[in-house]
């Protein structure tokens, strides 16, 4: 060999490492990549937990609404179908329940809009119904670009960086509870135009101060640690060590003083029925859950003293049935009848029920039925019922590592219904984007127990005898 040619293979070696170290960034999993659409899915979350996006109008011509978010999912949309044609060309969209329940539930919105369109032109109220329409699109689009752009291995890194957020917020939401100073708007509003919501700073009819976080209204926050806490528990019930457990249940217990932080009775009912959905699979978790029941005490009366006992009183049941929020919610049912008899199948039209004029519904369950009828009504909970049994197969058949964050999504998605009936989810964006990060979890995590199921069918088919005497010999 000359000495040129030895000269040349410590090079060659050395590029094929940097060939080896590049092909893993690109095809490694999240966080350890460099393919830039999970990277922007982790800055469309962070947005959700630390900007006031919904309160930010954009100095720019945008159809319908300069939000924020409307800019940041175009880019995302378009690494998306870069990544399905370009950087990544395996992947593809896989239709799951979850899909056909959303897109169904997309489809009677806009049925129920064309079918009304003449009444609501008339009232005035078709904009705000299409309007609406282009944010459940939204919705729709996130969820599918997280189901086909995330992958398994993924699915566990993302969801331990939302409680991550899900801390941080949390910490500000009790710095806001505790000197009644919102960091979120504070600190945005010195680099973009923000429009302070009318919740900021203002008390209710029972004298609640509202603490919104990043959001618009208190009920925001509350739901957003309900529907992440239950990873945080789950992650400290899986910990084989001390150390994590102690910090997964400090998390945990910060997202509940921050909920509570709100003084809405959404803040316990909420994360005990995500809690009876874990202790449903997972009976054992008690046992951690007891004394961590006694550590979140403490922590809820050092990081926000007063808020425990202040949203227990609101549930005794003399004040529960009788304070003036519950008396309207309870009113709520009569107000709308009529529009629900009038149109029992589709409804008036998708969320054209301008509740600024008629009366505010404190209830999802209330504005889908009486703005898409009874047929809107199930599709909406369809959705949710999807998500959760594909997640409940997940919990049940999935590897071990893909349990927890199934356990989790399914606990999330009952809170997240079970809040439907408390709060209009679909009227705080933070949530509706939120649950479709979570359904599009469970699909992807669906996608791999799908996989797994066809490569065991393969692996038996190769087993079996094909023939009364045994396997057919193979044949040139």
């Amino acid at each position: 060999m000359t000495s040129s040619a030895r000269a040349e293979v410590p090079a060659l070696g050395r590029l094929a490492a940097y060939h080896r170290r590049t092909l893993r960034g690109l095809v490694g999993d999240w966080p350890r990549t460099t393919r830039p659409l999970p990277w922007a899915l982790a800055g469309f979350m962070a947005m959700l937990f630390l900007l006031p996006f919904d309160s930010i109008d954009l100095p720019v011509g945008l159809p319908l609404e300069a939000k924020l978010d409307r800019p940041v999912l175009l880019l995302i949309v378009a690494l998306w179908v870069l990544s399905l044609t370009i950087l990544d060309g395996a992947q593809r969209v896989r239709f799951t329940p979850i899909h056909y329940a959303f897109v169904g539930f997309v489809l009677i919105a806009i049925l129920s809009l064309i079918y009304n369109a003449e009444t609501t032109v008339r009232l005035g109220e078709m904009e705000l119904g299409v309007r609406k329409l282009a944010l459940l699109i939204s919705y729709l689009t996130l969820f599918v670009v997280v189901a086909s752009g995330v992958r398994p291995g993924e699915v566990r890194a993302f969801m331990t960086f939302m409680c991550g957020l899900a801390v941080v917020m949390a910490l500000a939401v009790i710095w806001e509870y505790r000197y009644e100073f919102n960091v979120f708007f504070t600190w945005t509003g010195n680099f973009l135009p923000v429009s302070l919501p009318a919740e900021l700073g203002n008390s209710d009819s029972i004298g609640r101060r509202s603490v919104i976080g990043p959001t618009i209204h208190p009920l925001a926050p509350a739901m957003m640690m309900a529907c992440t806490m239950p990873f945080a528990l789950i992650s400290m019930y899986e910990s084989p060590d001390l150390r994590r457990k102690l910090l997964w249940g400090a998390a945990a217990g910060i997202m509940i003083a921050a909920a509570l932080a709100t003084q809405r009775k959404t803040s316990i009912v909420a994360p005990i029925a995500a809690v009876a959905v874990m202790v449903a699979y997972r009976p054992r978790i008690l046992r951690q859950l007891i004394p961590g029941a006694i550590g979140l005490f403490f922590i809820a009366h050092i990081f926000t003293p007063g808020a425990l006992g202040g949203v227990g009183t609101q549930l005794l049941p003399q004040n529960m049935f009788g304070v003036a929020s519950t008396v309207d919610r309870q009113s709520d049912y009569a107000a709308i009848e009529p529009d629900v008899v009038n149109r029992p199948l589709l409804g008036r039209g998708y969320e054209t029920y301008d509740q600024k004029k008629y009366r505010i519904l404190d209830n999802q369950f209330l504005t889908t039925i009486i703005g898409t009828g009874v047929i809107g009504i199930l599709s909406y909970i369809s959705i949710f019922l999807a998500i959760f049994l594909i997640a409940h197969r997940v919990a049940r058949n999935g590897k071990p590592e893909r349990v927890g964050p199934a356990l989790a999504i399914s606990a999330a998605t009952v809170a997240m219904l079970v809040g439907s009936g408390l709060l209009d989810i679909l009227a705080l964006p933070q949530l509706p984007y939120l649950i479709c990060f979570f359904a599009g979890f469970a699909a992807v995590l669906s996608r791999e127990l799908g996989a797994e199921s066809a490569a065991q069918t393969v692996r038996s088919a190769k087993r079996a005898p094909l023939g009364p005497g045994g396997p057919v010999p193979a044949t040139r």
